[in-house]
């Protein structure tokens, strides 16, 4: 007999949960979920797609890339830096994954949240760079 605590968490259920509880305005798309963050004056597109006990953030920088060499040469010193995670171009925008594994519910919302955070200052704090970089300028700090 397996008892409920047993069962791996659900991280749509648990993504829910903890957005609804922290007044989160967003759009859940079956185990997609979409919202606004803002962080240091900067704001963006976040999305989360559930795979089970698997939450995976997607931080959308808003700049369109018109360099895309140059944008990918900040990717790659972005991820060398960042130790969770890592940069992107998708569709001519910076992207910036990180994940959550769910193992436990006790601690679900806990991982989920920790994830969003460090997506959310790693984003804000590369802002300026991503934002020059989609033009093609290398600003070099």
């Amino acid at each position: 007999m397996a008892w409920e605590f047993d069962a791996p968490p659900d991280g749509a259920e648990e993504l829910a949960a903890l957005l609804e509880h922290s007044g989160v305005d967003y759009l859940r798309e079956g185990m997609r979920f979409r919202f606004r963050f803002t962080s240091r004056g900067c704001a963006w597109q976040t999305v989360c797609d559930c795979r089970g006990a698997l939450v995976l953030v997607y931080g959308l920088h808003p700049a369109r890339v018109e360099a895309p060499e140059t944008a990918l040469a900040l990717c790659s010193r972005l991820n060398a830096q960042v130790t969770e995670g890592g940069f992107f171009l998708q569709e001519g925008r910076f992207v910036f994954r990180t994940s959550a594994r769910l193992t436990e519910r006790f601690e679900a919302r806990e991982r989920i949240a920790a994830a969003l955070e460090y997506n959310a200052a790693v984003l804000s704090s590369s802002w300026e760079r991503l934002a020059a970089g989609a033009q093609g300028l290398d600003l070099t700090f």
